[in-house]
């Protein structure tokens, strides 16, 4: 009796598996987050000293925050009974600074903060605070300390008293070539406290401030103004104060002309360095200019003798980015109006886009706009391919005009989630928790979508159901969609609401912060494309050791104070800084993907015209780093880690033949040595493919393995499906050709070579391969038949017809339902994925059908000898009763079990293979990877690729377990028929009985039990780890 052979592994894999995915999911997917170990002393706070010029403050703390407790303080010493004199006036501060009657001049910087109470106001303040102090100390600026600041009441004409922080900053002695100034001093100014004639109520300030000074002098540089609207107030001012100045009749009172002319005159000669204020100029002015003379914001400040620097770009530049970017993703706004025209008869060929922005801020309104009239300028450049109209002649046609038809805008009130700032504070000084009906409708979580209240998010959902409606009676889907808001919580919200249910649309806004990164908002934010003037840091030269920021106006507020301090000095196209190194003075915008970790730049930037050296930066922003250091160009891999793996390769190869005796057996008779030409062509391929992945060069697609926002590897993944799906077919060829010769050699068999084709009729299938109608027929002959069906043209034959039609019903299945997404940037990115994608479905969709023919032939094979008795080869007959010591006549059901236990044993294991390519399509289209859906379309096809491999492998089962059950049924046909006593009777049951036995016993093949059959380690498979240990399991047992 043969021995059951182990189909163990050698290795105890399932352990090993757990503890190498434990260890990477400790490793990589956990992060420990931080946590200090600082104690709190709420009552030595409360006991703090307060002294009587200097307010308790940190240098990242809210300035506003830190006066408003230090003067609660005061106020419950004064109830107390104690001295609270009044000390705070800019006199006494500047006094108390001890700048005394020194010459030197004194840099004045007076910085425009939000002073709104809400929690986003808070943060601003907070940013702005730690983007100015970092400038400061990378210019060579120390805080006077960095433990207090002063400030002082200044009391403005209307009679309202305005509270001022004020901090003063001093030039180390060790910093050499640095600025002539030594001094700085830095004023905290809430915009809102400045009122609606912002330029007046500066200068009123500054003339306050001089007659603090006295004997000092001040040079008065702004970091400001705030906003956009502010922006335009101050031109506002501007040309009434224009206006005045000619027309003597509209002049004020003489006493208060004379006040307002004073305020006016300190103001000439100040420079404005605005890093906010994004707006373009025609919604700043309040006509669009008018020819090549008209006058711009920059020469309204001029004309008023004021300098403004727009240190920051205008939502325009930001536009032109977006469109170009989804541009590169085949999302084309910039087709010429005939294109359109001709592409508006085809329905579903027209791009559509949603704007949705708010619309009770200048920011909010301007925004959407200039995105049109930026896609509708480069259109008609594209159209004329020469001169055409300005942006401002655009956005006035969209004054006095309807949006194109290819727009859809939408608009909400800013501050969607209801919050407002806090009544009152404890006796702590810290905010009182809301309590539930507080203030009108605090409602909680589960009820915040409640249509009542402030909350609005009731609003948010019926938005998302206006656009799926807009969406039905469209011309087609929206393809992008921009959330263009100023707060960065409600475009959180906005995608939270509308990602899930536009899973095709291309999600874009503008200005990077941090909070877009957060891992809470990774379903909705990541692969957010954004648009920002700034990045989170500037050149690592300029940003010294200070880390990056958390958003792209704390980056454009530190490059302001840089240019304010005269760190970075503007000389013709460059930037010069005192270590002696030339940047260019030019600030383009940058491109963002959100990614995992973070945001992943995907700046277009062209290659350096020159290498970059000690003494020159290619950029101020700071470098890609996927983008070559000398030469600007992208790099996927560095050289020396090409040439790493490529040795390491190597290295593992000289292994693997020294320890693995069949592989060095296999080396010594040049069965792998022919495989070095196929190599070698791989390899050329590989590189061949690689530059043709690198021809879009910045503005193709970034290459991550974890970031989620490429489709490289996918790509990958899909290229290794395709190389596989030619693997299994060669090896499944390979196996079934030696199971061929094992067999005919074992069981008498005629040789492979007098196998002969059938014909063209071969195509229609099987069904002509019917049992021999005498009931009987030799082994030969059946075998030869079964050969002839196998051979490589007979199954094309049957295999490619399949394949078509297959592929046929998959474009129906996908056009009744939906195409999945394609994530890709830049046209060689489609280009090189529709080509492996078509590939790798074709050899995966041949590769099923080869395996299921396989099955069916062998089902075939199986039916035909259960239901035909066959006569094998005497000789076979008596060599395996001699080998079993049995008579011959009691072998034959046992050789034809073995005889199927035999080929289906090859056959079986063939099954696993579309399981396997169909796990890694799946895993290819996995979301960690990039933004890719499942569509139901592509989920029937996987489902019916997987049911279809799987039923065929049961049916084999179920056909060969028939054959075992006849032949154990016919043992004991032969059992009842053996009767008597005497001692060859009951030998002859004894030996018939024992045939039975083996022939149930058999456990090879497809009678292998089902938690050990293929066919349970393929259910399995798609559901990850389990069935990938199960199958690490079963490839062990090959070796």
């Amino acid at each position: 009796m043969a021995e059951p052979k182990d189909d163990k592994p050698k290795l105890p894999l399932t352990g090993i598996v757990a503890l190498v995915l434990a260890l990477v999911s400790s490793l990589l997917i956990y992060q420990v987050p931080l946590k200090t170990s600082r104690p709190i002393d709420k009552e030595a706070e409360k006991a703090a000293a307060v002294a009587p010029d200097r307010v308790q403050a940190r240098l990242w703390q809210d300035p506003f925050e830190a006066v408003t407790t230090h003067r609660l303080k005061e106020g419950s010493q004064k109830r107390a009974g104690q001295d609270s004199t009044q000390h705070h006036t800019a006199a006494d501060v500047i006094a108390a600074m001890g700048f005394g009657g020194a010459s030197s001049p004194i840099l004045v910087l007076p910085v425009f903060m939000d002073g709104s109470p809400y929690a986003s106001g808070v943060e601003s303040r907070l940013r702005d605070r730690y983007a100015v102090v970092s400038a400061l100390g990378a210019a060579g600026y120390l805080p006077e300390s960095g433990e207090y600041i002063r400030f002082f009441e200044w009391d403005q004409p209307s009679g309202e008293s305005v509270v001022v922080p004020i901090e003063r900053f001093q030039r180390t002695a060790d910093e050499g070539q640095g600025p002539s100034v030594t001094e700085v001093l830095v004023l905290w100014l809430k915009e809102q406290d400045i009122g609606a004639d912002p330029l007046l109520s500066l200068g009123r300030l500054l003339m306050h401030m001089n007659c603090a000074f006295k004997e000092r002098t001040a040079i008065y540089r702004v970091l400001g103004p705030r906003s956009s609207g502010s922006l335009r107030a101050m031109v506002d001012e501007l040309r009434l104060r224009g206006a005045a100045v000619a027309t003597p009749s509209l002049r004020r009172a003489p006493s208060a002309a004379s006040d307002v002319d004073d305020a006016w005159s300190v103001l000439k000669g100040i420079v404005l360095y605005s890093s906010w204020a994004t707006a373009a100029d025609p919604f700043l002015l309040a006509e669009v200019p008018k020819g090549a003379e008209a006058k711009t914001v920059e020469g309204w400040f001029r004309d008023g003798g004021i300098t403004l620097v727009r240190a920051i770009g205008t939502d325009a530049d930001l536009a032109e980015q977006l469109i170009e970017e989804l541009r590169r993703r085949e999302v084309d706004l910039t087709v010429s109006r005939q294109a359109r025209a001709a592409e508006q008869e085809q329905r579903g060929h027209v791009p559509h886009v949603a704007l949705i922005a708010e619309w009770d801020t200048l920011y909010g309104r301007a925004l959407p706009q200039t995105f049109v009239a930026v896609a509708n300028q480069l259109a008609e450049l594209n159209e004329k391919q020469a001169a055409c109209h300005t942006l401002e002649w655009h956005l006035d046609v969209l004054r006095t005009k309807n949006y194109p038809h290819w727009v859809h805008r939408y608009s909400y009130l800013a501050g969607l989630d209801g919050e407002l700032p806090p009544k009152n504070q404890d006796k702590d000084g810290a905010s009182a928790k809301p309590k539930l009906g507080e203030g009108g409708l605090r409602i909680e979580q589960g009820l915040a979508e409640t249509p009542a209240g402030r909350s609005q998010l009731d609003y948010l959902r019926r938005l998302v159901e206006t656009l799926k409606r807009e969406q039905a009676t469209a011309d087609g889907e929206f393809h992008a969609i921009g959330v263009l808001g100023s707060d960065v919580y409600d475009k959180l919200m906005i995608l939270q609401a509308l990602r899930s249910n536009f899973p095709h649309a291309l999600f874009f806004t503008t200005d990077l912060d941090a909070r877009l990164t957060h891992p809470s908002q990774w379903p909705w934010a990541r692969n957010l494309i954004v648009a920002s003037h700034f990045g989170l840091a500037l050149h690592p030269k300029l940003q010294t050791p200070i880390p990056p920021f958390r958003d792209s106006y704390q980056t454009a507020l530190f490059y302001s104070a840089l240019r304010a301090v005269d760190h970075l000095v503007e000389k013709g196209q460059e930037f010069a800084t005192p270590f002696g190194v030339t940047v260019p003075s030019e600030v383009r915008p940058r491109l963002y993907e959100i990614g995992r970790h973070g945001a992943v730049d995907v700046s277009p930037d062209p290659p350096y015209a020159s290498p970059p050296s000690e003494k020159h930066l290619p950029s101020l922003h700071l470098p890609r780093p996927d983008l070559d250091p000398q030469s600007g160009r992208v790099r996927l891999v560095a050289a020396p880690t090409v040439m790493l793996v490529g040795a390491a390769i190597v290295v593992m190869l000289c292994c693997a033949l020294l320890i693995n005796s069949e592989l060095w057996h296999a080396f010594r008779k040049a069965e792998l040595r022919q495989v070095v030409p196929g190599l070698a062509l791989a390899v050329m391929l590989l590189g061949g493919l690689l530059c043709w992945a690198m021809g879009d060069g910045t503005g193709g697609e970034p290459f991550s393995l974890t970031e989620g926002v490429s489709v490289w590897p996918t790509t990958v993944i899909r290229l290794l499906a395709f190389a596989l799906c030619l693997a299994f077919l060669h090896h499944s060829w390979w196996r079934l050709r030696e199971n061929g010769r094992e067999l005919m050699q074992r069981f008498s068999l005629p040789d492979a070579d007098t196998a002969q084709a059938l014909g063209i009729h071969s195509a229609i299938g099987l069904h002509d391969w019917c049992p021999h109608p005498k009931g009987e027929v030799a082994v030969e002959e059946l075998w030869k038949e079964y050969r002839s069906r196998g051979t490589v043209g007979e199954r094309l034959m049957r295999v490619l017809p399949q394949t078509v039609l297959y592929g046929v019903l998959g474009l129906l299945l996908m056009f009744l339902s939906e195409f999945p997404v394609l994530p890709c940037r830049g046209a060689a990115c489609f280009q090189v994925n529709q080509v492996i994608l078509l590939l790798s479905v074709v050899a995966m969709t041949l590769l099923m059908f080869y395996v299921v023919d396989a099955t069916r032939l062998c089902r075939r094979l199986i039916s035909i000898m259960v239901g035909t008795t066959i006569r094998w080869p005497e000789d076979l007959l008596a060599k395996e009763a001699a080998q079993l010591g049995v008579d011959k006549a009691v072998v034959r059901e046992w050789v034809a079990i073995q005889f199927i236990a035999k080929r289906t044993a090859v056959i079986s294991a063939m099954i696993y293979y579309p399981f396997i390519i169909v796990f890694l399509m799946v895993v290819a289209r996995h979301g960690y990877l990039d933004r890719w859906d499942f569509p139901i379309g592509l989920l029937v096809i996987f489902g019916l690729n997987a049911a279809y491999a799987f039923g065929n492998g049961v049916f084999l089962r179920r056909t060969a377990e028939q054959a075992k059950r006849a032949a154990a049924a016919q043992m004991r046909t032969r059992l009842t028929g053996v009767s008597g006593v005497a001692a060859s009777s009951k030998e002859k049951q004894s030996l018939i009985e024992r045939m039975a036995a083996l022939i149930e016993d058999t456990q090879e093949g497809a009678f292998l039990p089902f938690t050990r059959h293929p066919l349970f380690g393929a259910i399995a498979l798609p559901t990850g780890g389990t069935g990938l240990v199960f199958l690490l399991e079963y490839l062990a047992t090959l070796f």
